[in-house]
């Protein structure tokens, strides 16, 4: 798919962060776009400014991913609205925080809702649209700690584990309906992820993730230029950074040192935690 201009591309999770830097970077190609997410206003917003500087087509579907009846839904509405999806990226997405053995069920379900439930029915609903088309690319975000277990975050490493598996058996049944499966595998990016995941920690549910991260990470921006790259290529997966594809190299390789690494940052985040107990 080397050529994007007038493609119809659906991206969720579309309000701010990795997924709004998605959208700008496919309407920058001249895709025309649509948008899902929660917030509507932001949404607008969003969605105002793309068909002012690009002069694309703009669709808003202020939607709730953690129902993944609604997947079904937002790609007809993008069909009937915008004739064909071309592009799906599966985008919305959730942290949770806390011991894997202490996750309350209904905090972890609600993470396997929104990032791996609501990915799969997304692909469910664009693909026959896109068989029909003879053409398509779906790119799944997954993240790094999709690849390696992140210490006390293992709810979410779990559901990304899930996704990335689902993402490779889609790739090879779709192969042959010319429609390719794209991973895409970010590590620490500068956005309000954190801000916004669920802490599943007694005592601290109301506690808004770790916002003073001694790294910022990388620009929303950069992951998507690297995204709207790979559609191009139709790539299998994508890391953002060396700095990320040496540290999955590294879990595979060096398994007993890697996991001395994570055990350091578990003692680090169970230090945070504590604090943060300590102030209430």
């Amino acid at each position: 798919m080397k050529e994007l201009r007038g493609r119809v591309a659906l991206v969720t999770g579309a309000s701010r962060g990795i997924g709004a830097a998605i959208a700008t970077a496919l309407a920058g190609e001249g895709c025309h776009v649509a948008l899902a997410a929660r917030s509507e206003d932001a949404l607008e917003k969003l969605a105002a400014e793309l068909r002012q500087k690009f002069g694309v087509q703009t669709l808003v579907l202020p939607i709730d991913l953690s129902d993944e009846a609604q997947a079904e839904a937002m790609v007809a509405a993008t069909v009937a609205a915008l004739g064909r999806i071309d592009i799906l990226v599966n985008n919305a997405g959730a942290g949770i925080y806390g011991d894997i053995t202490a996750l309350r069920s209904a905090d972890l379900r609600a993470t396997f809702d929104l990032n791996f439930f609501a990915p799969v029915a997304a692909m469910a609903a664009a693909v026959p649209h896109m068989r029909a088309q003879g053409d398509g690319v779906i790119v799944n975000i997954g993240s790094l700690v999709g690849k390696f277990p992140q210490p006390l975050g293992g709810g979410y490493s779990a559901s990304k584990f899930a996704l990335h598996a689902a993402s490779g058996a889609a790739r090879a049944e779709l192969k042959d309906d010319n429609i390719a499966v794209v991973l895409v595998c970010p590590g620490l990016t500068d956005t309000e992820f954190a801000a916004h995941s669920r802490i599943s920690v007694p005592g601290l549910e109301d506690m808004q993730g770790e916002r003073h991260a001694p790294l910022r990470g990388v620009a929303p921006a950069r992951v998507a230029r690297r995204v709207v790259k790979a559609i191009r290529r139709r790539e299998r997966e994508v890391y953002i950074t060396l700095f990320d594809r040496l540290v999955v190299l590294g879990a595979q390789l060096l398994p007993g040192l890697f996991e001395w690494g994570l055990l350091w940052a578990t003692k680090i985040r169970r230090r945070r935690f504590a604090q943060a107990q300590d102030k209430r």
